[in-house]
Order: C-alpha cells, then sequence, then structure tokens
C-alpha cells in the first residue's frame, strides 16, 4: 500500500535553497570542539537575570564570538576582485524561528551589528527583544512573486551580482553567521555542523555535565565552526579558536 500524506511546497523553501546556493564556490574546513562553560555558567546564574538560562548563554557566546572575530579580522574577510576586504565591524547574522498569520513556522534571519562593540548585558538584551518581535517586526522588505517565479539559475546569477561587493553583501547577509542548531539538547554530545555562504559559521551544539577527578562538576559545551578555506589558512583559523575558546572558559566580560 501507499499510505501517504502530501503537502504544499512553500515558496520560503525556495528562498533557503538560493541562500545556500551562494556558497557553492566556497571550501569548508571544519572543526569540532568542546568547552567548558563551568565558571560562564556559575556567573550567569549569581546575576539572577530574569530571563531563560539558554538565551543568557547564548547572549555570551555571541559576545565571545564577536570579540575574537574583532581580534582576528582575518576570519570575516571577503575577497573583491584582486583585493580583501578586512571589515572593522562584525555583524553576526542569526535565525530565528516565527509563526505566520496562517500557523506555519519559518526561519526568519537578523543581524547582530556591531556586536564588537557591545557588553554582554547590551547582547542579551536585544536578543531577547527579537525573541519577542514578530515575523512582520523582523521582515524588512520581502521578495515578489515575479523573482520567485523566475528560473533557478537566473536567480541565483541575480543574487550573486547583486552580492558580488562585500560591502553590499555585509549590509544584507552580515559577515558572520551563528545557529543554534543543538543548543535544546542536553546531556549528550552532540555537535551540529553548520552549513551556509559565509566565511565563517559558528554552531553551538548540546551541553552536558560530568564529575572531574576530584569530584566536582564540570559543564561542557560542544561547538562547531566552518571557515572558507579559500579565504583563510589553518594557522589563523586555530588562532582564531584559541581566542574564542579562552574567553569563554575564563568568563572574560563577566
Amino acid at each position: 500500500m501507499n499510505n501517504h500524506q502530501e503537502k504544499p511546497w512553500l515558496p520560503y523553501r525556495n528562498d533557503i535553497i538560493d541562500f545556500l546556493n551562494l556558497g557553492k564556490d566556497r571550501n569548508y574546513a571544519h572543526a569540532n570542539f568542546e568547552i567548558d562553560i563551568t565558571k560562564m555558567a556559575m556567573l550567569i546564574s549569581e546575576r539572577k537575570y530574569r530571563i531563560h538560562t539558554t538565551l543568557c548563554h547564548l547572549a555570551y557566546l555571541l559576545w565571545c564570538y564577536g570579540q575574537a572575530i574583532k581580534q582576528h579580522p582575518e576570519m570575516q574577510a571577503m575577497k573583491k576582485g584582486k583585493k580583501i576586504i578586512l571589515f572593522e565591524d562584525v555583524d553576526i547574522s542569526m535565525i530565528f524561528e516565527k509563526e505566520t498569520e496562517d500557523g506555519r513556522k519559518v526561519p526568519v534571519p537578523y543581524i547582530f551589528r556591531s556586536i564588537q562593540n557591545k557588553n554582554f548585558d547590551e547582547i542579551l538584551q536585544e536578543l531577547v527583544g527579537v525573541e519577542s518581535k514578530s515575523l512582520d517586526d523582523l521582515i524588512r522588505r520581502k521578495k515578489s512573486n515575479f523573482f520567485r517565479s523566475l528560473p533557478q539559475w537566473l536567480r541565483l546569477a541575480i543574487l550573486k551580482k547583486a552580492l558580488s561587493d562585500p560591502f553590499k553583501w555585509k549590509e544584507a547577509l552580515g559577515t558572520v553567521a551563528f545557529t543554534t542548531l543543538g543548543m535544546t539538547i542536553r546531556n549528550r554530545k552532540f555537535w551540529p555542523i553548520p552549513i551556509g555562504p559565509y566565511v565563517c559559521m559558528m554552531a553551538a551544539g548540546s551541553s552536558y555535565s560530568i564529575k572531574d577527578i576530584h569530584g566536582q562538576n564540570k559543564t561542557y559545551w560542544c561547538l562547531c565552526f566552518n571557515f572558507d578555506h579559500n579565504m583563510s589558512d589553518g594557522a589563523p583559523a586555530i588562532r582564531f579558536g584559541r581566542t574564542f575558546m579562552n574567553l569563554i572558559e575564563s568568563a572574560s566580560g563577566l
């Protein structure tokens, strides 16, 4: 028997495919790693925020990400002709799930602009604000039905042409990306590997707790980051990763 269900193909899925296809020319390397967040979690809990712990941890991770990119701007470098553009501002793009009028949940991007200039509390308040926004609040402009009706190859060609300038790319998409694919998973190891057209992408996986050899509880976070090997070599990526890990484990900024 061929028991099955049929659902309509929703137009926004084509937008996602077009977006992901922008990164086809990139050659990615990725690294999975774990970070000790015991000190970070303790200091955040002592502040007694009336905000969900996950959002507090996420805000701090975004702060560390922005600070690490600031110290290693080559991780968000973009090519323009025969030159490399190194931006000072770190604009982190992140996806939020929002509900449409007919009850469907769809992914919507939001960009944390110049995040390297914001402290933890400022990022936390911005994050809480974005979480509370509606779909209409976040969408600045909608793609026309005419653009969506074009063949895929033509849509992609138009997008690549429009975003070939790094400054236009930065304005439309930010400079780096972050995703929370596995943050809701607890007490097991889970590393999500992000995909997309960015030169640097970070993904937060699961967290888990164990006792160390001294019987002390330790909490770790599984993380993964991808970088475009066309734009950066392994040694700069390692230095960036070391800075990022040191920031989190030292709870710097808290």
